[in-house]
């Protein structure tokens, strides 16, 4: 499995590739076409990020020192395929990470290569939330496994 900074990497040169803006809102059109969905059952209230416009669920799992990330939209006129493809994105850098790797990670990634560039400042406060949520997540996990509560 690549490191967190080999998939950063390879995010970078997918994004120096990009010719125009369009470009890069049809790669998360893609990457959110290719996700795998969730299974509706566990799209409960208590997995939907906060701060985040679009119905978007982000569903944790820790298994073998790991944070497993499941993350979906509901995808309709008032919640389009962009953001799945944040999400999809963010997932491609943090699932099936040890808590210490998100944690070490460069917070600051997705600005450095511009991806926020052009998005609406809602979508752009969802996608913050929901990297705060990845964090936050591997804070707990992190903390409960240090106490043996895993």
């Amino acid at each position: 499995m690549k490191s967190i900074q080999e998939v950063e990497q390879d995010i970078r040169n997918v994004f120096a590739g990009f010719v125009s803006p369009d470009d890069k809102w049809s790669y998360l059109l893609r990457l959110a076409r290719e996700h795998p969905g969730m299974d509706a059952k566990i799209k409960e209230e208590k997995f939907l990020v906060k701060g985040c416009a679009s119905r978007m669920f982000l569903v944790p799992e820790f298994k073998e020192g790991r944070l497993r990330l499941h993350m979906d939209t509901e995808v309709g006129a008032d919640n389009p395929l962009i953001s799945r493809g944040l999400g999809a994105l963010a997932l491609k850098i943090y699932d099936n990470r040890t808590p210490a790797e998100i944690l070490a990670s460069d917070p600051e990634f997705f600005q450095k290569i511009g991806l926020q560039q052009g998005l609406s400042p809602t979508r752009s406060n969802g996608f913050a939330s929901l990297l705060k949520q990845i964090y936050l997540y591997a804070e707990v996990f992190k903390a409960l496994s240090a106490r043996g509560n895993l």
